[in-house]
Formats: structure tokens, C-alpha cells, sequence
């Protein structure tokens, strides 16, 4: 894609997350995953079966999965999320610029499968998996479906927010419980946040926006979410529940000319993504009032796909609200 680091809207989160590459030969393996009985030949937990909708039909899945392959990297931070290590996750997910340092810690010595989207059916047939989660490649998951079952959620239609996709995961691996707890820690900050800092909220406009490429930029993003849920007032003609991005040229930053407040992305050691330091640095930019009145904000919590990632984000915003 030629947006930043982090994009999240349907075509942007599959381009961020990897390109697509050719399916791997089918693999002359058994299928995986399987426990045995204990001695008493009682069915372990791992053993029993229930079933699973998803947006391919209903499946059968092991009650509580133990062992479960993430096929995109947000898989894998929902997975961490709901209490789970990923067996098995793609090439490149665990990266110290795109996320805390305890959640890199906890993915980097996860063995890879391949390509984001396209697994290799070997690496992931050598995991033992007993379920994959997948949101963007279902057509480039048959040969996986030999080796364990597939739940499969469709990210890349419109309208698909984070924590709809995050509740369905959850129930694919059976940790509603766990998810509930993250989501009341979430709203337990935002009731905080809408008290503590009610007149600045209501008294300002915000936007959100990356660098693209070719002196081109990216207005909105997944965080919108987030600044909603806040009580944020959207400036810069976003339109009303909308997280897409709508691209525009430098030429079009006036249309950020309403905000009080402006927030841009940057990586976990703090630096912009090339493409958005390129906008940070352009004449244009440098004349927006926000940025002229010292109101244009990084953040390191831009990519949202968990309540972890929505609660740094909440923390950082926070520190924007104490200079509106």
C-alpha cells in the first residue's frame, strides 16, 4: 500500500499486513491437532467439539483451542488480547517499531508461517495447530483447512469495525469472559477521560491523518473509533461514523483548516513512517492553524485491533488533552 504504517481500513490493513504472495503446495500431512485420551479413555477438554459460526458457515472447533495459527498479524494481537500465544503467526508480525515492548516480547519467538495471508502449509502443519483465525484471505486458506479447522471473519467488507471482529474471535476461541474484562477496563477509562476533561472536549475539533505517497495524504484512519467513544468532535469533513481514508493532495490541507487538534501517526521508537515525516516537513503542512498553533500531536497507539491498543491510545490522547 502507499499508506504509513498502521492503516487500518479494509484494502489498507491487507496491504499493510503483507502482500499477497502464491499458495504453498498442498502438504502430505495428516490432520493436526488431534489429543489423545487420558488413560481412563475420557476425552480431554482439548477433545470435545462444539460449534462455530463463522462467515463461511458453521464449523466444527475444539471447545477450548490451545493451539491456534494466526493468519494476519492482528490475529495475533487479538489472540494475545484474549490470553493466547499464537502457535504460529506470519513473517514480520513481531516488530519493535509497531507495538509495545511486553507484546513484542511475547511474539518474538512465535515461529513464523510464511507471507501474511498466505501461510505455508508445512510450517503451520509442523505447528499441531487445532484452529486458524483468518479476516482478509479465506480463498488462500484451502489447503490449511486439511490440517485444522478455519474460522474465518471477512475484515475487508465495509463498514467492519476492530472490536466487532475482536468479540468474534473471542467466541472462536471460546474467551468471551477474558474479552468482557478488557472491554470494562476500556470503558472505565472513557467515563475517567469525559469527566476529567469535559470542557476541552467539548470546545475542540480533531482530525486524523498519515502521509501517503507523491505529496499525497491519508485523512481518517481506525483510531476515529477510539476519538468517538471519547466524544471527540470530527473535524475536516469526515463524515459521521466513517474510518476509511480518504485520500488528498497537499494541496488540500486547508480542509483541515476547522481543527483545533490534529493527530499523525509514528512508530513505537517514535519517528513518522517516511511518508508521513514527508508531510510533516512540507511547506503546506507547516501552515495548517493547528500545526501553527502547536496543536498537531504523534501518536504510538494508531494501528486499533484490541483494547489494549485503544487503552494507549486513550493514555496518549489524554496527554493532548491537557494542551488543548
Amino acid at each position: 500500500m502507499t499508506r504509513s504504517r498502521g492503516m487500518s481500513d479494509p484494502l489498507g490493513r491487507r496491504r499493510f499486513l503483507g502482500g499477497l504472495t502464491g499458495t504453498a503446495a498442498l502438504l502430505a500431512l495428516s490432520a493436526c491437532g488431534v489429543s489423545e485420551s487420558d488413560d481412563k479413555g475420557e476425552a480431554k477438554d482439548s477433545d470435545k467439539e462444539r460449534s462455530l459460526k463463522t462467515d463461511k458457515g458453521t464449523i466444527k472447533v475444539p471447545e477450548n483451542p490451545e493451539r491456534v495459527i494466526a493468519s494476519w498479524n492482528y490475529d495475533a494481537f487479538m489472540l494475545l488480547e484474549l490470553g493466547l500465544v499464537p502457535v504460529g503467526m506470519p513473517d514480520g508480525t513481531a516488530n519493535k517499531l509497531l507495538m509495545p515492548e511486553d507484546i513484542f516480547d511475547k511474539l518474538k519467538g512465535v515461529k513464523t508461517t510464511g507471507a501474511p495471508g498466505t501461510p505455508n502449509a508445512q510450517a503451520v502443519g509442523a505447528a499441531k495447530p487445532d484452529l486458524i483465525i483468518d479476516q482478509f484471505s479465506w480463498e488462500k486458506t484451502k489447503a490449511l483447512r486439511k490440517i485444522a479447522p478455519v474460522a474465518y471473519y471477512d475484515w475487508s467488507r465495509s463498514g467492519a469495525a476492530w472490536h466487532e471482529q475482536l468479540a468474534k474471535v473471542a467466541k472462536a476461541v471460546n474467551r468471551e469472559d477474558r474479552l468482557q474484562a478488557e472491554k470494562k477496563k476500556y470503558e472505565d477509562r472513557l467515563k475517567e477521560l469525559k469527566t476529567t476533561y469535559r470542557k476541552q472536549i467539548a470546545t475542540s475539533k480533531w482530525a486524523i491523518l498519515s502521509g501517503g505517497q507523491k505529496s499525497t495524504f491519508q485523512l481518517g484512519g481506525p483510531l476515529l473509533t477510539v476519538m468517538r467513544d471519547l466524544g471527540l468532535k470530527i473535524g475536516a469533513g469526515i463524515k459521521a461514523g466513517s474510518a476509511d481514508f480518504q485520500q488528498k493532495s497537499y494541496e488540500q490541507l486547508e480542509v483541515l483548516d476547522d481543527c483545533t487538534a490534529l493527530i499523525y501517526p509514528v512508530q513505537f521508537d517514535e519517528k513518522p513512517p517516511p511518508p508521513t515525516q514527508d508531510l510533516l516537513d512540507s511547506k503546506l503542512w507547516k501552515g495548517v492553524p493547528a500545526v501553527k498553533a502547536d496543536k498537531a500531536f504523534p501518536i504510538k497507539h494508531y494501528t486499533m485491533c484490541t483494547y489494549r491498543f485503544a487503552l494507549g491510545a486513550l493514555d496518549e490522547i489524554e496527554g493532548m488533552l491537557k494542551k488543548v
